[in-house]
């Protein structure tokens, strides 16, 4: 029996649909072929020997996070390719920030008989990152989260891959949070890696070394000026506090050096603590631009401004140090929205305030001030410096999201000199400097001239003071104490010898015959007389005696601490000097002699009036006694020799 099968007509509907669904297999077909990454073909090193070879050939790329991403079995051929000369901001990542990976395939042919030993010497990589030689950990540099760790200003850094022929190198990048002035366009490799052997590596980043350190000869040069000029104002300052012009510059000269070690000078701190201490060390550098300005322009005399400057200057340091905090916070994932919003805020009132020394050189040109060279010098680089970095400081805030460069094309180099790039903020900076330095050398001596002048002024007063004092209290003739000094002085060692028990003895002399003199050979022959035998008694006398002129030709002399017996024997060596004493004048020889009283006073004389009185009468039994002679008072004792 016949089984006949049932036949399946072909209807139009049935071939529309396989027709469409042939097309959409070779569709999917074809798009699967078009995206598909070819695999990563392997760098290959040929005759690797001593030298060194740079790893500039593309390397796979990926954002995100794995730790799987570091094994050689893990397949990334279908990631795209960035080149290792430049940050990943600047080949279509901008604004990545947190983890992405770097993968390189290598295979290494040395050259026989050369030790296969190799390492691997590592840019500036943004911002910290860990390496992977087939899977295992070799070394890195910062930590990455969750608690990060980042270094500001390292050289290049060394690490020992050990003997190897083929394998994958891994890089893990952790790149921090945005900042309002970040650019967007940083984050990982800055320059390719170089592989070699080990001495090769050593000499490579010594070259680097040198040449970073060629670079910077001028601007070091430039902070060492800093250094040495902070210096030595500061211990100017010390010597004479009262030069506040001193301590500034000691200070706006001390931060540039304090920035430079902590921001450029390969010292590798911790970002935190550089960025830290740095943001106060910036704004102590514009406060003391400020008082400086104040000083040199000059505005310092002015109250309501020194007052309103010494306020913003506190809120500028306040400022600074919060904004330093805000760097700390923007790392961590549940302060970070805060501290970016935060930061914006802080960055927006640290322009204001820097554009404070604008505000002081226009009110300074609006009061007419009149400077000297200096001042016109200062003020007109300061306007410019600033001007230039408010300028700049405003168009870095928010980079990422205008992308303007106008502030990097302020900071481009216009010129180099022995490798060393200048810019035109560098030119000003530089300028700026110089012109603080004349200016305050320049008030420096400009103030020692009147200081100068003071002294002498003072010297001049205190040098009359003292003539016009010697004038009031001693005898313009012989140069002896006047009447008014000795009889005080008289009560002065009469309180004392009774409040000391000490003894004290006053005498009284008179040259006798002096009006004969005088008669007979004139008034210049009897001052000639009085002057003669006052350098006598001045010669006698003892460092804690007195003498004075007591008037006409009488004198008064004051022993302290002398008895009467040995009162009447000195005055009686006075006597018989005054005697012998050979006075010319002219061709006339003069001989005079004197007559003495001498008392000592008891207890109960405590004026110097009766002291005088009895040394008086003494003097007056003395004349009476021929003159010539020495008479004790008190006592009724002559002492008499013709």
């Amino acid at each position: 029996m016949l089984n006949i099968m049932p036949s399946r007509h072909l209807t139009p509907g049935r071939i529309v649909a396989m027709a469409l669904l042939v097309f959409a297999v070779q569709w999917l077909h074809a798009g699967q072929a078009g995206t598909k990454t070819t695999p990563a073909t392997p760098i290959v090193i040929e005759d690797l020997g001593k030298g060194t070879f740079t790893l500039d050939a593309p390397w796979q790329f990926h954002p995100g996070d794995d730790p799987a991403w570091a094994s050689p079995a893990f397949d990334s051929s279908n990631w795209e390719r960035l080149t290792a000369d430049q940050p990943w901001g600047k080949q279509g990542h901008t604004n990545l920030t947190g983890f992405a990976w770097y993968r390189c395939q290598i295979a290494l042919n040395p050259v026989l008989g050369v030790p296969q030993r190799f390492s691997l010497l590592m840019p500036k990589i943004k911002d910290a990152y860990e390496i992977y030689w087939n899977g295992s950990l070799i070394g890195g540099n910062g930590k990455l989260p969750p608690h990060p760790v980042r270094y500001l200003s390292q050289p290049a850094q060394i690490f020992e891959l050990g003997q190897v022929r083929q394998g994958v190198l891994a890089v893990r990048v952790w790149k921090a949070p945005l900042l309002s002035d970040d650019t967007g366009a940083a984050g990982g490799f800055w320059a390719p890696p170089l592989i070699g052997s080990p001495e090769a590596i050593a000499n490579a980043k010594d070259a680097e070394e040198f040449q970073w350190l060629r670079s910077r000869q001028f601007l070091f040069g430039e902070n060492l000026l800093c250094a040495v000029i902070a210096l030595l104002s500061f211990l100017l300052w010390l010597r004479v506090p009262g030069r506040r012009i001193l301590f500034w510059t000691a200070a706006f000269a001390f931060c540039p050096p304090a920035n430079l070690l902590l921001r450029d000078a390969h010292l590798g701190w911790p970002y935190l603590l550089a960025m830290g201490a740095s943001q106060p060390l910036v704004a102590l550098q514009d406060v003391s631009l400020w008082f400086l300005l104040l000083w040199l322009l000059p505005l310092h005399g002015n109250r309501a401004l020194c007052r309103l400057t010494r306020i913003l200057a506190a809120i500028y340091m306040v400022n600074a140090t919060l904004d330093g905090v805000l760097v700390a916070l923007a790392w961590k994932p549940q302060w970070s929205r805060f501290a970016q919003i935060s930061d914006v805020a802080s960055t927006s009132l640290w322009v204001i305030l820097e554009a404070f020394p604008l505000v002081l050189v226009s009110y300074a040109l609006f009061q007419r001030k009149r400077f000297d060279s200096a001042g016109w010098l200062v003020a007109s680089l300061a306007f410019l410096d600033e001007m230039m970095t408010v300028f700049s400081n405003i168009i870095r805030q928010g980079r990422q999201f205008t992308g303007w460069s106008i502030a990097d094309n302020i900071d481009s180099i216009l010129f180099s000199i022995a490798g060393n790039g200048i810019s035109l903020s560098v030119i000003a900076g530089a300028l700026l400097l110089v012109a603080i330095v004349y200016a305050v050398y320049n008030s420096i001596r400009e103030d020692e001239h009147r200081r100068a002048a003071l002294e002498r002024e003072k010297t001049e007063l205190i040098s009359e003071s003292r003539r016009m004092r010697h004038q009031a209290e001693h005898d313009s003739l012989t140069g002896l104490w006047n009447h008014h000094v000795i009889v005080t002085r008289l009560n002065q060692e009469i309180n004392r010898s009774h409040r000391e028990g000490t003894p004290l003895s006053v005498v009284l002399i008179d040259v006798d015959h002096f009006k004969k003199v005088n008669d007979s050979f004139g008034h210049l022959a009897g001052d000639l007389v009085l002057k003669e035998i006052s350098a006598i008694f001045t010669r006698s006398l003892r460092p804690y005696d007195y003498v004075g002129r007591y008037g006409g030709e009488e004198f008064l002399l004051i022993l302290p601490n002398c008895e009467i017996e040995r009162a009447l024997i000195r005055t009686e060596q006075l006597r018989q000097a005054v005697e012998s004493a050979h006075i010319v004048y002219g061709e006339t020889k003069l001989q005079v002699t004197a007559s003495f009283g001498v008392a000592s006073p008891l207890q109960s004389h405590r004026e110097a009036e009766t002291v005088i009185r009895a040394v008086d009468a003494a003097l007056y039994r003395a004349k009476s006694c021929g003159r010539n002679c020495v008479v004790q008072a008190e006592f009724d004792t002559r002492f008499c020799e013709n």
